[in-house]
């Protein structure tokens, strides 16, 4: 039985989206229709819909999105849509940090970019962030370097805080 894209209209209330999710977790092979439904090339309703579900249901039992690290990935590379991308990798946040860890490299760089982009929303800044720790790598130099000039030219003093403290706390690791 795969999940039905009918169910991701327009206009979907949020308690019918996160039953979704919760039947997700009990239904594994609608992970895989979430995931590929979000990395529809232009974006849209369905795939943002398709998204939220897919994080939801990993907040729900993280176990649900084991094993989807690269599909979630991939799903990203493949949609334009910035509010897909947000949802889908928070949802891949839940992956455990073992999975993750394999592809420290590819969060690392994927997290530093994120942070540098100003064209980027603030929220994709946030998820830079949470992809540059779950990458397992250590925090280079590169990476205060980044944060500085965000922080500098932050469209907000909450993004120019969360990034001095983040700056604040990599200094005290080292």
């Amino acid at each position: 039985m795969s999940f039905s894209e009918a169910k991701l209209r327009t206009g979907l209330p949020a308690t019918e989206a996160k039953a979704f999710a919760a039947e997700t977790t009990r239904h594994p092979e609608w992970v895989h229709d979430l995931i590929r439904i979000s990395a529809h090339p232009e974006g849209g309703t369905v795939p943002r819909k398709a998204a939220w579900v897919l994080r939801h249901a990993a907040l729900k039992d993280p176990s649900c999105v084991a094993g989807q690290a690269r599909a979630m990935l991939n799903a990203v590379d493949s949609c334009q849509d910035t509010s897909v991308h947000r949802e889908v990798l928070k949802a891949l946040l839940e992956v455990p940090k073992e999975e993750l860890h394999t592809m420290g490299e590819e969060l690392y760089d994927l997290g530093l970019g994120l942070c540098a982009d100003p064209s980027l929303p603030v929220a994709m800044v946030h998820v830079g962030v949470m992809l540059l720790h779950a990458s397992g790598q250590t925090l280079g130099e590169e990476v205060a370097l980044v944060w500085r000039e965000r922080g500098a030219q932050a469209e907000t003093a909450p993004l120019a805080r969360f990034l001095s403290k983040q700056l604040a706390a990599m200094r005290s690791r080292r």
